[in-house]
C-alpha cells in the first residue's frame, strides 16, 4: 500500500453521487461508488436503472496529499466521522460490497425463513459471500434482509435466499 492510504467515507449532496465520482476521477483520486440496479416503472414503460447502493455516500482512498482536495470537490459535504475521527472502511468490507454489487443474490425458493430472528448473527454458507458473518437487521417480505457493516453505520439491502444461511453456533 502506498503511503498509508485507507478507505474513508464522504457524505455528498443529495443525488450528486455520480457527479462527485466523476469529479474525483478527473482529479485522479481513488474512489468507489457501489451501484445497484432497480427496475423502475413509469406509466408507459419499465427500465433497469442504476442507483447508488448508499444514498449520499461515496468511498474514497485519497493519498495524504489529496485529503483536502476531496472535501474541496464540488458536491462533497465532508468526511463521515465516528468519535471525532474519519470513518475508516476496511479492504475486506469494500470487497464484500463489490461482491454484492457484481454477484447479487436471487432465488425463487426459501426454506424456513421463520427460523431466523432479526438481530441475530448468521453465517453465509453458499454463494459469493460464503464464510462471511452477517447480522440480520430486518426481513422484508420474507425474502430480503439487511446486512449491517459496523464501520459504515449503514446497511446494504441484499436479496439473499435463506437457504444460504445458518445460525452462528454460540461458544459455551
Amino acid at each position: 500500500m502506498k503511503a498509508e492510504t485507507r478507505w474513508h467515507v464522504v457524505y455528498v449532496m443529495s443525488r450528486q453521487e455520480k457527479k462527485v465520482a466523476k469529479r474525483l476521477a478527473d482529479q485522479r483520486i481513488e474512489h468507489y461508488l457501489p451501484i445497484a440496479k432497480r427496475l423502475s416503472t413509469w406509466s408507459d414503460r419499465k427500465k433497469w436503472v442504476d442507483f447508488p447502493m448508499f444514498n449520499g455516500y461515496l468511498f474514497v482512498r485519497p493519498l495524504p496529499t489529496q485529503k483536502d482536495a476531496v472535501v474541496q470537490t464540488i458536491g462533497v459535504v465532508g468526511y463521515l466521522t465516528f468519535s471525532g475521527n474519519h470513518a475508516v472502511v476496511t479492504d475486506r468490507e469494500i470487497e464484500i460490497i463489490r461482491t454484492i454489487e457484481t454477484e447479487g443474490y436471487f432465488a425463487e425458493t426459501i426454506l424456513n425463513p421463520k427460523d431466523f430472528e432479526e438481530g441475530e448473527s448468521l453465517l453465509v454458507v453458499e454463494g459469493p459471500l460464503k464464510g462471511q458473518q452477517v447480522d440480520l437487521v430486518r426481513k422484508n417480505n420474507e425474502r430480503i434482509f439487511l446486512i449491517s457493516f459496523d464501520t459504515l453505520g449503514q446497511s446494504i439491502k441484499v436479496n439473499m435466499p435463506f437457504e444460504f444461511l445458518q445460525k452462528v453456533q454460540e461458544e459455551s
